[in-house]
């Protein structure tokens, strides 16, 4: 089996989860259909069929709104394996990802990212499907090229599109946007929503108002969501045991964060880790 140096995601399960962070990947989104308010860190843009929005490792993405028939693709890369194609391109353009994330593309540059993606994405399934040791070897050669080749394709293509600008917040859009990113950031050791109430000069209350409001969600259901986060992440992708997980997060013990995580996602820990090494 090849091992997938890319992921394609499923955008339904991305607009299920809330809220997500790109951890230690770059990725990419091209809006095929219907429209989206995301959130970028702490910016807010508006995108819609046609456009390319880019993001690096450690980028907090939220979906603020969108409409019922938004689709389009949806792809992570490792770092590792993007690296390459980047070590080309000047660290201030790559900066200018961070910046200014969106840009709309013109039809001839929306076939040609579209193109490339289903290029990747068969060749990619011919690998896995393949079971001759020869052919698998020089498949994921050839799938590690398509992709370096993909990369700097969407880059020549994103340089030269106009970027498009974030929108406005209001106040009540910024507390919010702020409150995101620090519970994301925090939320190991802070998950009292006096502790960002007090960040913003807010009374708890007048926060949790806040939140509810521009969300449909509390303040503690988002603190909790980051937590979750943090944890699915440690027991998927680290080899750390479960009590060293709970000392992580800053859980008085394993049996407490045991607890936590059933009451959040309906099975324990190590339900959660058997589940995702299957």
């Amino acid at each position: 089996m090849v091992q997938d140096s890319y992921q394609m995601l499923d955008i339904r399960q991305l607009l299920a989860n809330h809220a997500t962070v790109s951890q230690n990947k770059y990725g990419f989104f091209l809006c095929r259909k219907g429209e989206a308010d995301i959130l970028l860190n702490n910016r807010s843009f508006h995108i819609e069929a046609g456009m390319l929005c880019l993001y690096t490792p450690y980028t907090f993405i939220h979906i603020v709104r969108h409409s019922d028939d938004i689709e389009g693709y949806l792809m992570e890369g490792e770092l590792d394996a993007i690296q390459p194609a980047l070590s080309n391109i000047p660290a201030a353009e790559r900066f200018a990802i961070r910046s200014h994330p969106c840009v709309l593309l013109d039809k001839m540059q929306y076939l040609r990212v579209e193109e490339d993606v289903e290029m990747l994405n068969r060749r990619t399934a011919l690998a896995k499907q393949s079971n001759q040791p020869s052919s698998i070897r020089l498949l994921h050669l050839l799938v590690q090229n398509l992709l370096q080749a993909f990369c700097l394709e969407v880059l020549e293509i994103y340089f030269n599109c106009a970027p498009v600008e974030e929108l406005p917040q209001s106040r009540e859009e910024r507390v919010f946007n702020h409150f995101l990113m620090s519970a994301f950031r925090n939320c190991v050791k802070e998950r009292s929503v006096t502790f960002y109430a007090k960040e913003q000069h807010l009374s708890p209350n007048y926060l949790s108002s806040i939140i509810k409001a521009q969300s449909g969600r509390t303040a503690i259901q988002w603190i909790e969501t980051f937590t979750i986060l943090q944890a699915q992440h440690s027991l998927r992708l680290t080899k750390l045991s479960i009590k060293e997980i709970a000392y992580k997060l800053h859980f008085p013990d394993q049996s407490v964060f045991g607890r936590y995580f059933k009451k959040c996602c309906g099975v324990s820990p190590s339900e959660y880790r058997n589940i995702g090494s299957k």
